[in-house]
């Protein structure tokens, strides 16, 4: 196992030793979401959060944290690298302001979420600065 192939916390602890069956064959969800990485996983958790009774399944060919949700060096930031006067040039400086306050409350957001669940989320948290526009 290299890094890179896996996680950091993966290539320290090693792989998954158990894994949950297959699907044994057809299968009824209201939603199937392919993938256990973030996205997949949050996305779940916010549709049952909602609606309990909703029947959800999670599809996942490796085991969940395996792609790039498992290789970010366990932090989160509410932004990325982008040019903020580009694309104020390209739409306009409160759609640009308006999707930095989105991306920053993501941070706000999944805070919030651990605290409640319980979930450790240590790691490195990261609230840029606006760039000037």
């Amino acid at each position: 196992m290299r890094i890179g192939d896996v996680s950091f916390w993966y290539a320290d602890i090693g792989l998954p030793t158990s894994r949950r069956p297959a699907l044994a064959g057809d299968t009824d969800a209201e939603v199937a979401i392919i993938g256990a990485g973030f996205t997949g996983l949050w996305t779940a958790w916010y549709l049952l959060a909602a609606r309990p009774d909703l029947r959800v399944l999670v599809i996942e060919k490796e085991f969940a944290g395996f792609g790039a949700s498992g290789r970010n060096g366990g932090w989160c930031m509410g932004t990325f690298n982008w040019n903020h006067a580009a694309y104020a040039r390209a739409t306009s400086r409160e759609a640009v302001l308006e999707q930095v306050k989105e991306l920053e409350g993501t941070i706000t957001e999944i805070n919030r979420i651990c605290a409640e669940e319980g979930i450790d989320r240590r790691g490195w948290v990261w609230r840029p600065t606006l760039s000037a526009l």
